[in-house]
């Protein structure tokens, strides 16, 4: 397709300067490490061991050129980290100050992110980012792996995990970026948006609420009667009224666990410890307001109605990380960024010939 060509020669220009470079500085990545990268990429596509090769065969892809992206990333992941890691230092006041960031944002929503990022050098750059920006959105919709194209387009350093970045904070990533989140569904992918240095593809892997691992976790115990196939408003009431009566005035799950009919069998069971997330809408509200021991309004849920007691409540543990987390996190995004100021002086000092036959 002579509408990537540009893409494309940049990509192999870059991973041409990056292998370059770390010979230059006597950087090697040994056989094995690349086999270990090749298992890890046939594992995550659900591919048989030892038939990566046949499977790249079927999408069009080259075993040699994966070969090489893969040296080019992790050579130039260890130069970097040899070269420009020693230079950065991060010191208390930076980690204090994104563990008080952290607390602010307790509650609000935290997400996992993948991103292909196309950088813009120059202004007449732009057309040519957006168009291939574009393009690579166009193959995403088509199916394309996001991983293999991150891999192969995207000028961060993220680049050599397929595009993962972890789990972002709100005033983490460009301000364009974030509102395109705040808006996205799991597994959604959507770009590209335009930030002050380049177009992001984005793609939203998971989201939780920042400072809580999951949600609040609740031993719970229900009355439940169920209702007769396509049952009419009428039998409904009927049988609201009846689960009704036989929760009032209980108190404590021993008082409900002792409800029997005139059989001697139990009317309530245990349903054990649960997560409040993990429960149909209108259960969640019913459970969400009650205080422990006691019952809840009768819900019509699950082909039946029921009425619920929560035994127990375990709020969820702290997720804001150890101090040296937050400053390896640190350390990563200024990495991030010192290698595309490397990268780019390269280009600048290279004299490249460029030759399409």
């Amino acid at each position: 397709h002579k509408e990537w060509m540009p893409q494309i020669i940049r990509s192999l220009v870059d991973e041409r300067l990056k292998l370059q470079e770390a010979k230059k500085q006597k950087i090697s990545i040994s056989k094995s490490r690349i086999e270990k990268a090749v298992r890890f990429l046939e594992k995550n596509n659900g591919v048989e061991e030892g038939k990566f090769k046949e499977y790249l065969a079927l999408k069009g892809v080259n075993f040699s050129t994966l070969e090489t992206q893969i040296r080019a990333g992790m050579t130039w992941r260890e130069l970097i980290e040899r070269r420009l890691l020693p230079l950065i230092e991060v010191g208390k006041e930076e980690i204090d100050e994104v563990i008080w960031r952290m607390k602010q944002n307790k509650g609000k929503p935290e997400y996992l992110v993948a991103e292909i990022f196309l950088q813009v050098d120059t202004p007449d750059g732009e057309k040519r980012v957006k168009a291939t920006a574009e393009k690579l959105m166009g193959h995403l919709e088509e199916g394309r792996s996001f991983q293999q194209l991150a891999r192969q387009f995207s000028s961060s350093a993220s680049a050599a995990t397929g595009g993962d970045i972890g789990w972002v904070l709100p005033g983490d990533l460009d301000e364009e970026v974030e509102k395109a989140l705040a808006s996205m569904v799991m597994n959604q992918v959507v770009g590209p948006i335009r930030s002050l240095t380049g177009f992001h593809i984005i793609g939203l892997r998971g989201k939780r609420i920042s400072g809580s691992q999951g949600d609040v976790s609740i031993e719970l115990r229900q009355i439940f009667q169920p209702l007769p196939p396509g049952a009419s408003e009428n039998e409904i009431e009927i049988v609201t009224k009846r689960v009704a009566k036989l929760s009032k005035g209980l108190s404590g799950c021993k008082a409900m666990a002792a409800l029997t009919d005139d059989s001697g069998a139990s009317l309530s069971n245990d349903l054990g410890m649960i997560e409040i997330s993990d429960l149909p809408d209108n259960v969640q509200k019913a459970v969400r307001k009650i205080k422990i021991g006691k019952p809840s309004e009768p819900v019509v849920a699950g082909g039946g109605v029921m009425v619920l007691m929560v035994c127990s409540r375990t709020e969820p543990k702290s997720t804001i990380p150890e101090h040296n987390q937050i400053a390896d996190q640190i350390e990563s995004k200024r990495l991030d960024l010192m290698a595309q100021r490397y990268l780019r002086d390269l280009r600048r000092a290279a004299h490249i010939d460029i030759r399409v036959e």
